[in-house]
């Protein structure tokens, strides 16, 4: 059970938000005051608590972690942010032996990240953990590719990057595609490794022709890829309900204007670096610059499409 608070000068309410996936439960509160978020948490703990008591049910508290998510000039006063697993009956009279700290995954601590459904998070949402743990496991991936490259053919070593290194790039990268592009040229740096294996490259080779021949797109074209995908969905309405609103065009915003970008999404004003690549922002910019016939319903005939549009060689990163 993992509770996260954020901070920053954007935010105004105060909600808790609770996702469950199998046993794990994971919260999201924010505001303003870092103080008036850490007290609507303990309260909000202490209910979680009563209902676990109620109906004789254990929370492993060394397991339960709390992240604040804050920009890197942004302070956080410990005092300010001391969340505590009560147990106590709400009104009853306090036994100390029923307060448990939850213990804060920071940058100062030696737990500086914490894994959701695999991706790592850390308190600045930089992702550099995230990229360190994918190029790992990429290196692997790599090491087990060049020990049989010279016995089997370009397709099956194709194959054999799908399923060991794409497939580790795709997942959530929707997510991860947020991090700074210093995080991510180390990441394109391993899957330029990883297409110059595959055709036996010179380790300085240009891999721009290399990506286009093979059919592969690179790091940053994929994030682009998947970001209009995912946009695509939320045009014609086949998210869930929760993304409802969450973007609107220049149309629904003021339908008494008629402008030539009517149909594009508005992208929120912003004054920090961090919100320029977040969802909020990196999305709807991605989908109003989308080539392609980005309005057929057909969204296969669509992603592919797009997907030749991209796989025209780019500049190197």
């Amino acid at each position: 059970m993992l509770f996260l608070c954020y901070i920053n000068d954007l935010w105004l309410a105060t909600t808790l938000f609770s996702v469950l996936f199998a046993d794990d439960t994971t919260c999201l509160a924010k505001g303003k005051i870092l103080s008036d978020v850490t007290c609507y948490i303990n309260l909000e703990l202490q209910k979680i608590a009563n209902w676990f008591r109620s109906n004789k049910m254990a929370l492993n508290t060394s397991k339960t972690k709390f992240i604040v998510f804050r920009t890197y000039g942004k302070t956080v006063n410990q005092n300010d942010c001391k969340i505590v697993y009560n147990s106590n009956e709400l009104g009853s009279v306090e036994d100390p032996l029923l307060i448990t700290p939850i213990d804060r995954i920071c940058n100062d601590n030696d737990e500086k990240s914490f894994k959701l459904l695999g991706i790592l998070f850390d308190e600045y949402l930089s992702f550099d953990h995230h990229t360190k743990y994918l190029c790992a496991q990429i290196s692997k991936s790599l090491y087990c590719i060049n020990r049989v490259k010279h016995f089997i053919d370009v397709d099956s070593l194709k194959k054999l990057y799908f399923a060991m290194i794409q497939s580790k790039l795709a997942y959530c990268i929707n997510v991860y595609g947020c991090a700074s592009n210093v995080a991510l040229s180390k990441l394109f740096l391993k899957q330029k490794q990883a297409v110059r294996t595959i055709l036996n490259a010179n380790y300085r080779a240009h891999t721009a022709p290399i990506f286009a021949q093979l059919k592969i797109l690179p790091l940053l074209q994929m994030i682009k890829l998947y970001r209009v995908k995912f946009m695509h969905n939320y045009y014609f309405k086949k998210l869930p309900l929760s993304f409802n609103e969450t973007w609107l065009t220049n149309r629904q915003r003021n339908p008494a204007r008629l402008l030539r970008d009517s149909d594009d999404y508005y992208i929120p004003a912003h004054r920090i670096e961090l919100v320029k690549r977040m969802p909020l922002y990196s999305f709807p910019l991605a989908w109003n610059n989308a080539e392609g016939d980005k309005f057929n319903p057909r969204i296969h005939l669509y992603v592919r499409e797009l997907k030749q549009i991209l796989l025209v060689p780019q500049p190197i990163m």
